[in-house]
């Protein structure tokens, strides 16, 4: 029996069985309620693939895409912008599933693996809304997902924040759902063996306090207390991402020191340049971070002994 429709309901009885022998095909009664239902309350449209269903045996499972998390993020006038961050870290998994054509079990073994961070914004909260994924924990072996790792670890965490940040339930996108038993096997140990890391870890918290005039425990502390980790029960994992933290600082603290430096050349206010900086640069990316700090010394390197001789001039003689 099909659902009932009403004159309150957005599907007339044609509409109703077309979904169901398409986007819902082999959904039972109650499975199509619930998926009309979530339809309704998200505003999708089945008919363009904005929502659909799909059933794993006796599983049953209603997905939508990225574009239609976006859709419900939009539609509540609340959106106010996301950003998502991308890192690679050393620590290797290997993935174990059935494969169906070949009927055998398959292996696909990573040395590394991709992190992704999606932040989202609401224009009604102060503070945003944060999730951090990584590959191991989605990635099938299947699809796309051996080609495009990055992409695919991207939406994971776009929808996951989505979600959370708009109280959606209900429905997921297919990247997040496997068909086949997958087993998910960490390496044994990362690229870089844990004493290495903590070494590594100390050598750039020490890094980090010269550039920024702290002492090393002080720092060590507070970079800690930044990504919530205990070095004395680290992980890793956690020790790669302290790790990652701490580049990122000392990046900063330089550029910082290559802005005052360039200001006082050029005769500028430390405050005028900052700002022009930020419009350019980001300052989650230790790339972009080297990339402005190579503009700045570029922009010194062009200032003539001359220049520099008449604006010491101006300046006494106001």
């Amino acid at each position: 029996m099909l659902p009932v429709t009403t004159s309150e309901s957005p599907w007339s009885k044609e509409q109703v069985e077309l979904i169901k022998r398409t986007v819902a095909k082999g959904a039972s009664d109650d499975e199509l309620k619930l998926f009309l239902h979530l339809a309704s309350r998200y505003d999708l449209d089945p008919f363009t693939r904005q929502i659909w269903f799909i059933k794993y045996g006796d599983d049953a499972h209603i997905f939508t895409g990225r574009d239609g998390f976006l859709h419900i993020a939009h539609r509540s006038g609340a959106f106010n912008g996301m950003q998502t961050q991308l890192r690679e870290e050393p620590i290797g998994f290997e993935i174990r599933y059935y494969n169906r054509k070949e009927k055998k079990v398959e292996v696909l073994k990573r040395p590394s693996q991709f992190v992704a961070v999606c932040t989202v914004y609401r224009r009604d909260m102060t503070e945003p809304f944060v999730c951090e994924v990584w590959e191991s924990e989605y990635s099938t072996g299947q699809g796309l997902w051996p080609t495009k790792r990055r992409v695919m670890i991207q939406k994971v965490a776009e929808a996951s924040t989505l979600r959370r940040a708009f109280d959606i339930s209900g429905i997921y996108l297919p990247e997040e759902v496997s068909e086949n038993e997958v087993e998910v096997v960490s390496g044994d140990r990362p690229v870089i063996a844990s004493p290495e890391l903590k070494e590594e870890l100390l050598v750039k918290v020490a890094e980090l306090a010269e550039v920024s005039g702290s002492d090393a425990d002080s720092v060590l502390k507070k970079v800690c207390n930044m990504k919530n980790v205990n070095p004395d029960t680290a992980t890793d994992k956690d020790l790669q991402t302290l790790i990652s933290h701490t580049d990122l600082l000392i990046a900063r603290y330089r550029l910082k020191a290559e802005i005052e430096d360039t200001a006082e050349l050029l005769g500028m206010d430390i405050s005028t340049l900052t700002v022009e900086v930020k419009k350019s640069c980001d300052l989650n990316s230790i790339d972009s971070i080297q990339a402005t700090i190579e503009e700045l010394k570029k922009r010194r390197e062009n200032v003539s002994p001359e220049d520099e001789l008449l604006r010491l001039a101006e300046e006494l003689l106001i």
